[in-house]
């Protein structure tokens, strides 16, 4: 250990937070040192060597401030550097700074706030979904790892008492009064799931909730109503900024807040991909202990990059665009003239004489059609995450989305020119699985006319297509949902690779 430990950093305190206070100074610098020491030992004595590989070499630093002037009640990290409030590292014990150390890198680790992922996202409905993920990631790794036994308990002290996801939301709906505080977000039923589809799971609840206050009569959305009386829960006086419905502040998150305040990373993908890898290699070498297995199955997919549906749909268009693109169109002209020079005789010097009149390239935009499977054996979350797939082709070519069982629904078939259209995919059927009928009957509808690509999401129950069905010129991609194993006689396959965390 002693060559390792070297290069880690002892807690620092810049800004001068225990300026006034060296002995809580003395006790921070003890904790985070303790922790550390108690993260290198082998899983089985409740230590994280991952976690230490990770962490450990990084910058620590006390504060009360987040950058930009945001305040600091718990901890964080920007993945360069870790956060400390001094008094939230006081009341922990070593086991609560480790996991609070390990919640926070995962968060990292995960892109949890890549603000190219929480875009469009209410912060506050995000925060609790991503801490879900992180502590049910937690919750697996502490039992499969051994540290079960010396710690039997995660989630208690200031860390708060652990929240299933089901009392969430039905505190969302008004069943339960109250929610344990301090609460903490934790459920390992969450593990497996992505973030995204908690935090729709959320915001299903929260249209119809007693609690909400209502756009529609002027308010804001918050949870912010006593769902027995319909009055605000929030004290006047309300601040001139604040929804004057009911005197919630924008973004304010009502109920238990989150474990830690999530900082926007300061690494690049890469830079934290690399972190990932290089704190694998040293724990495999330090002989200490596994890696975490949804790190491993992370560093898998790194080893072994396979493209993903969206990748898959948006080469395909790029190739079509290729294509067509080389075509000259002959009806219009480019606007920047050309000139053959010629050599004046009288000054010497070329000038332009000859106009030559050059067309433009083709300005192509493929025509798509989706095929949405809704059988019975397609779940929500399966539809969800196939329409979302569709964003990179919705938002630079016209399409359509034709629901389809047993039969295609061409009556609730959705016409989409922008992403925002997605939201009109109609779920219809829930019967059995047959698409003979769509593609036999393509060509006889508008959608189908001059079609370039058709993008088919299924679970792959579907059985064999003849090939003499297949769209004539147009590229044809099957998103499979699953893992099932699915070769269709014509296309291309790509797995629908759902994110764990």
């Amino acid at each position: 250990m002693s060559i390792f430990a070297s290069s880690i950093s002892r807690l620092q305190d810049p800004d001068g937070t225990c300026k006034d206070n060296p002995r809580m100074l003395k006790e921070c610098q003890d904790k985070i040192s303790s922790t550390l020491t108690r993260l290198f030992r082998q899983p089985s004595n409740g230590g994280n060597p991952f976690l230490f590989a990770l962490s450990g070499p990084k910058p620590h630093f006390l504060s009360r401030t987040l950058g930009g002037g945001g305040k600091l009640d718990t901890a964080a990290t920007d993945g360069k550097n870790y956060y400390w409030n001094p008094e939230f590292l006081s009341s922990l014990s070593a086991d609560q700074a480790a996991t609070v150390m390990s919640h926070e890198s995962y968060h990292v680790l995960f892109f949890h706030c890549a603000p190219e992922r929480a875009g469009g996202m209410r912060p506050s409905e995000w925060n609790i979904a991503v801490d879900y993920i992180v502590n049910g990631v937690i919750e697996t790794d502490h039992d499969k790892s051994g540290r079960r036994a010396k710690q039997p308990v995660i989630w208690d002290g200031p860390l708060g008492q652990a929240i299933p996801l089901q009392h969430y939301l039905e505190w969302i709906d008004g069943i339960r009064a109250d929610l344990p505080q301090p609460g903490c977000f934790a459920d390992p039923t969450c593990h497996g799931r992505s973030p995204e589809s908690i935090y729709d799971e959320i915001r299903k609840h929260q249209i119809n909730s007693p609690r909400r206050c209502k756009e529609h009569q002027g308010g804001c959305g918050a949870m912010s109503l006593d769902p027995k009386t319909g009055l605000s829960t929030v004290p006047l006086p309300w601040d001139p900024d604040a929804c004057q419905k009911c005197g919630a502040k924008p973004n304010q998150g009502f109920g238990p807040g989150s474990l830690d305040s999530h900082m926007p990373s300061r690494q690049t993908r890469d830079e934290t991909l690399g972190d990932m890898m290089r704190a694998a290699e040293q724990t495999r070498a330090m002989g200490r202990g596994e890696v975490p297995g949804d790190i491993e199955e992370a560093l898998g997919r790194l080893q072994k990059p396979e493209l993903s549906a969206r990748d898959i749909i948006r080469s395909a268009i790029a190739q079509k665009r290729l294509d067509a693109g080389n075509v000259n169109d002959w009806k219009y002209i480019r606007r920047r003239p050309t000139f053959i020079h010629v050599k004046d005789p009288i000054t010497g010097k070329w000038v332009p004489k000859h106009r030559l009149y050059i067309p433009k390239k083709h300005d192509f935009k493929p025509k798509w059609v989706a095929l949405m499977d809704t059988s019975g054996s397609m779940s929500d979350d399966d539809i969800a995450n196939g329409v979302k797939e569709l964003q990179i082709v919705a938002s630079i070519a016209e399409g359509w989305i034709v629901p389809c069982d047993a039969s295609p629904y061409w009556d609730s078939a959705v016409k989409v020119t922008s992403s925002t259209d997605l939201k009109r995919t109609k779920v219809v059927g829930r019967g059995g699985t047959v698409f003979e009928e769509f593609f036999r009957d393509l060509p006889k509808h508008e959608c189908g006319q001059e079609i370039d690509i058709v993008i088919i999401i299924t679970d792959g129950d579907c059985g064999q297509i003849p090939i003499k069905l297949a769209p004539p010129g147009a590229d044809v991609l099957w998103v499979i949902t699953n893992k099932r194993e699915f070769k269709p006689n014509f296309g291309r396959v790509c797995q629908l690779r759902p994110a764990h965390a």
